[in-house]
């Protein structure tokens, strides 16, 4: 297996997964829609691409392999990445403000907002599994797209102990917004702005990541969250 080969490294790698801290506890937290979808590693390099879910090849959306190798070629010699295969679309439009006029930035604020209209936690945890089982049932014919949550490799080089935010801006630069392919939007606290336009456009969930957390393949991480959307 040649070291630059972004393709035959992808097939080796498992990603990263969800620990159990409180979000509000995460240090600098860089916060993005929780999607719905499938989770994969995705790969391309010189006019070729493929999508991963467990090591195995996924070939139902060909659009979107076909897409990542395009705008690949456009703007990198090769990448791996955390991503989701997804039919939702967040804009980068904060659009309803739904929070108030005397905003902080840091925890208290992300925090206040975590714990307005809590449901009991075996009813989160219920729906949570309902989705999880649903998010993986996208049918041949649905319009997907391919969003990107991180960047794990560039160019012959390893991205895993760069820290998240690092990696979050290096990802931008080589997706730039493609109706296929795209980056995932994130933002810093506050978070108020954001809470009405993403929630209007069906998203559950909210993922609070440590901005300078690193990547560990096949781990559970301690400074990266999900959380149910707050409510009004």
């Amino acid at each position: 297996m040649s070291d630059d080969d972004a393709l035959s490294l992808a097939r080796s790698l498992q990603l990263q997964w969800f620990g159990k801290a409180h979000a509000e506890r995460i240090t600098e937290p860089v916060i993005e829609p929780l999607w719905s979808g499938l989770r994969v590693i995705a790969a391309a390099q010189r006019g070729q691409a493929i999508l991963l879910d467990d090591g195995a090849d996924v070939d139902a959306h060909p659009e979107l392999i076909e897409a990542l190798a395009t705008v690949v070629d456009a703007t990198a010699t090769g990448v791996i990445l955390d991503a989701y295969v997804t039919n939702q679309v967040a804009t980068d439009d904060p659009g309803v403000y739904t929070g108030t006029t005397d905003i902080k930035v840091g925890a208290p604020i992300v925090g206040g907002l975590l714990g307005r209209g809590r449901r009991p936690r075996r009813e989160e945890l219920a729906d949570d599994l309902g989705a999880e089982l649903r998010s993986k049932t996208i049918d041949e014919d649905d319009p997907v797209n391919l969003v990107a949550v991180d960047l794990l490799w560039l160019d012959g080089e390893w991205l895993l102990e760069t820290p998240l935010l690092e990696r979050k801006r290096l990802l931008e630069a080589i997706l730039p917004d493609d109706p296929l392919v795209r980056a995932s939007v994130f933002i810093r606290p506050p978070i108020d702005r954001w809470v009405g336009s993403w929630r209007a456009q069906g998203f559950r969930g909210l993922a609070f990541k440590g901005a300078n957390s690193r990547y560990r393949p096949g781990e559970v991480a301690r400074d990266w969250a999900t959380r149910p959307m707050p409510r009004r």
